[in-house]
């Protein structure tokens, strides 16, 4: 269900950067396109190849749109999966820096412990 759920904000996160981008890029050539088709409907009724041309152009850009959300999409995901790996390896790198450390930490308290025991075992000799 989380991979779903990621799934789905990662292709909504792409589907916004690539309509900020398009709007960002594309803004001023809409806006002469829309200005020439407007120009030239006014002249004109609207006839069946004009709309066919029309719904064809808008079947191919949504197309392509879709494709570069999918797209967009994947490359979030991986770089989101590449980012989980590496944080990953880091912590397991460092749990097992950390059971190493903890293992030299505990070979040094049974020494210790061994000197101890020594210690004491030279003492009471000579206490008796």
């Amino acid at each position: 269900m989380i991979k779903d759920l990621a799934k789905v904000i990662l292709t909504a996160k792409a589907a916004v950067d690539i309509i900020k981008e398009k709007l960002e890029s594309k803004a001023c050539d809409l806006v002469i396109q829309v200005n020439s088709f407007r120009d030239k409907v006014q002249n004109k009724t609207l006839d069946e190849p004009i709309q066919s041309k029309l719904k064809e152009k808008a079947k191919e850009e949504l197309s392509h749109l879709i494709s570069e959300v999918t797209h967009r999409a994947q490359m979030n995901e991986l770089q989101i999966r590449g980012f989980i790996k590496d944080k990953l390896t880091e912590l397991t790198n460092n749990s097992l820096l950390d059971s190493m450390e903890l293992n030299d930490i505990r070979a040094e308290i049974a020494g210790l412990r061994a000197e101890i025991a020594d210690l004491k075992s030279q003492v009471n000799p000579a206490k008796r």
